[in-house]
């Protein structure tokens, strides 16, 4: 008789990924307040040895206003690209160039952002310089010559003497609009149809009654608007800017209602529009100069990683930012936020804290932006369902399957119904579907 010894499984622990704790002085000057930040810099920079390093070429503090001359901007992308490419090991993956470079990419990044294996946010800048390259074969590339400077790209650049908007984004902006108007679309359907990134061509073409050449055209143009506009940080003489004591304002958001759109702008006197160009100097240092340079190098770490944290909050949750509706706000946790920025979930708690970006409807802090899933499926119940009913556009309450549904394909957030089921049942006022589906009935006299 042959007997089979089949080998014990092998037990392995899968390893902890470990974030290494930011230096103390570092974590403090994280945790100050905005007030406290700027006088800490006053203090830095009113110390005799950060003058004589200014005086000593050691130093250059560098602001920033409007955009940047385009051939500058190409040689940083073009690197960083490049470095992009290697760090995921993009180039070994077959047809890699069709994913990236597919006109419709944008609307794909979740999966492509998954087949690949890299952060949504990096994955994003990588398709919009694949999508600026596309332009330039088409032999767009002259429209290009006042690019924007994106929000954590700062570092290397100086303020250009050209204010202009770039003709090319002011014709896609009119084409757009043009389109918007011509089929009569709404603001709230051009927000939940095309905003959203995730609607199949046909479907949005299906529920608005448009043409589906149309739907195309203008999911094209918004998209190369967006690609024009992505690296935006718009830098602004603006001395209405609000600021409270407890939570400052540290962005403004303008809305345009012909095509709706936003755009997210700081103060030129902010301290956030500037940064300290330090180079290395061959004479030798003090302790106390080397002292002031690495309170610098912290200080453009914190002002740099503050906007990148407002940059992705802004690109997240554009939709709400282009309404004003909070049923647009998508579930949003630190924990994304933290693995997007590479940063440790305690350092963007301090980020988000004491911070706050200036909107149409008010002023908000840096947290409300961080939404649960609970929130999420409330407002889908409370607004959109009861209005989607009075609208006629369904004759009773969502499913919790649907309202599943529409997480995963409008807010990019995969739930199971059970998930629906147990948050909904913590809504005091939301009565369960069947419940909701009687009342719906005796209501139009069927029940």
């Amino acid at each position: 008789m042959k007997i089979s010894i089949i080998p014990r499984p092998i037990v392995t622990v899968r390893p902890e990924v470990k974030t290494h704790r930011p230096p103390e002085e570092y974590i403090d000057l994280l945790s100050k307040s905005e007030t406290e930040f700027r006088e800490y810099i006053n203090q830095v920079e009113s110390n005799f040895a950060f003058e004589k390093l200014v005086e000593e070429g050691c130093i250059k503090k560098v602001h920033f206003k409007g955009r940047i001359p385009c051939h500058l901007y190409q040689e940083y992308q073009d690197k960083q690209f490049k470095e992009f490419l290697e760090e995921y090991k993009i180039e070994s993956k077959v047809g890699w160039e069709k994913d990236f470079f597919d006109k419709n990419a944008r609307r794909k990044i979740k999966e492509i952002a998954i087949k690949y294996r890299v952060p949504k946010g990096e994955l994003l800048k990588s398709l919009e310089y694949c999508r600026h390259l596309q332009l330039a074969w088409e032999g767009k590339e002259d429209s290009f010559s006042d690019s924007y400077l994106s929000l954590d790209d700062l570092e290397k650049f100086h303020t250009p003497k050209s204010q202009t908007i770039a003709p090319q984004f002011d014709e896609s902006a009119e084409t757009l609009a043009k389109l918007v108007e011509e089929n009569d679309i709404s603001e709230e359907d051009f927000v939940r149809y095309f905003l959203s990134g995730s609607q199949d061509t046909y479907e949005i073409a299906r529920e608005l009654g448009i043409n589906l050449n149309t739907a195309e055209e203008i999911l094209e143009t918004l998209d190369e608007l967006q690609t024009l506009s992505s690296m935006q940080v718009n830098v602004v003489d603006n001395q209405n800017i609000r600021r409270e004591s407890k939570a400052q304002t540290i962005a403004v958001i303008k809305r345009m209602k012909s095509p709706p759109m936003a755009e997210i702008q700081i103060d030129s006197n902010e301290e956030y529009s500037c940064r300290y160009e330090i180079t290395d100097s061959e004479s030798a240092l003090s302790n106390e100069e080397l002292s002031i340079i690495e309170k610098l190098r912290m200080i453009n770490q914190r002002r740099g990683l503050v906007f990148r944290v407002v940059s992705f909050i802004y690109d997240f949750q554009y939709p709400y930012f282009v309404s004003g509706n909070e049923i647009y706000l998508k579930p949003l946790s630190q924990a994304e936020i933290s693995k997007e920025m590479g940063e440790h979930e305690s350092t963007i708690s301090r980020i988000l804290k004491n911070k706050s970006i200036e909107t149409p409807e008010g002023i908000f802090t840096l947290k409300f932006f961080c939404q649960s899933k609970k929130e999420a499926i409330q407002r889908i119940i409370k607004f959109r369902e009861s209005d989607d009913i009075s609208k006629g556009l369904r004759d009773k309450p969502f499913s919790d399957a649907e309202i599943a549904n529409i997480l995963e394909k409008e807010y990019s957030t995969k739930v199971s119904r059970r998930t629906v089921t147990y948050y909904r049942n913590k809504i005091k006022e939301a009565p369960k579907f069947y419940a909701r589906k009687r009342i719906r009935g005796k209501d139009h006299g069927t029940g």
